[in-house]
């Protein structure tokens, strides 16, 4: 299908929590006809009983992630058998113990990232976040709470809001599971974007500070994109000699490696890892 990326509605007509009573359903109905709800990546209008922030012609061709690395959500491809662990984790298993990302970190997935982290088009906090539901309604009894990973101050402050937050807010209304800022960054790092693989570790490296009172036992963290895994894992380790048994992770996207994205979409990739 053909992308156009056009959003007509505000962000406070996506993903609100269904109404009860029978006035204010009469009143969403208006609102459905003055402002009726859109796709949040090409602009298509919805039907009224459906609760979806993304239309299904979108959903049926986005770059869904398929079989995964059970422990990274790394992108294995289509020749990969079931719950098979990449080559990576194998050798250097992360901090956390499992990791779920719905979706590949490619257009126009990454193209919604960068306008809700850059452009604060928040329409694209539940049109991401939704796309996960559906997993994490059935991991619920797994978890105690939702973590975000926390940014500097500075940088939330000139942002205006942290991207992670805004999704853990989202999961937790709809998913049942409560969100906790249980860590902060207490020192400013470089985006971890700009840097390569093998620097991204030590510039996370005693980035985190656990401020919760009382870490609960199973933590699920949730972050926008997961590129190596050093961010998540960091903050697991720290979570983890906090006092949390276990920490999960949950990404909207997952990062390819530039040279496996070829091998990854042709299916070829997985007896590779």
């Amino acid at each position: 299908m053909r992308w156009t990326f056009r959003r007509l509605v505000p962000p406070f007509r996506q993903g609100r929590p269904r109404l009860v009573s029978l006035g204010r359903r009469a009143a969403d109905a208006v609102a459905d006809f003055v402002l009726p709800r859109t796709c949040a990546f090409c602009g298509a209008i919805g039907r009224r009983d459906d609760d979806w922030p993304v239309c299904a012609a979108c959903r049926r061709d986005l770059p869904w992630t398929g079989a995964a690395c059970p422990r990274c959500a790394r992108p294995l491809g289509a020749a990969a058998g079931r719950d098979l662990a990449c080559g990576r984790c194998l050798v250097r298993p992360p901090s956390f113990s499992s990791a779920y990302a719905p979706l590949r970190y490619a257009f126009p997935v990454d193209a919604a990232v960068k306008a809700l982290k850059f452009n604060a088009d928040l329409v694209f906090v539940p049109a991401l976040a939704a796309l996960a539901l559906p997993w994490l309604r059935q991991q619920v009894r797994n978890w105690d709470c939702l973590v975000p990973v926390p940014l500097h101050r500075w940088r939330q402050a000139r942002r205006g809001f942290n991207q992670a937050m805004e999704l853990a807010r989202w999961l937790a209304r709809h998913g049942g599971l409560p969100a906790v800022d249980a860590a902060v960054r207490r020192r400013r790092t470089r985006p971890q974007s700009e840097l390569p693989a093998n620097a991204r570790r030590a510039n996370v490296r005693g980035a985190f500070r656990v401020v919760a009172p009382a870490v609960p036992a199973r933590v699920l963290l949730v972050d926008d994109v997961m590129t190596t895994g050093e961010t998540c894992g960091e903050l697991a380790r720290v979570l983890l000699a906090a006092g949390a048994a276990e920490v999960g992770v949950l990404c909207m996207a997952r990062a390819m490696p530039a040279l496996r994205a070829a091998a990854v979409q042709t299916g070829t990739a997985g007896s590779k890892v």
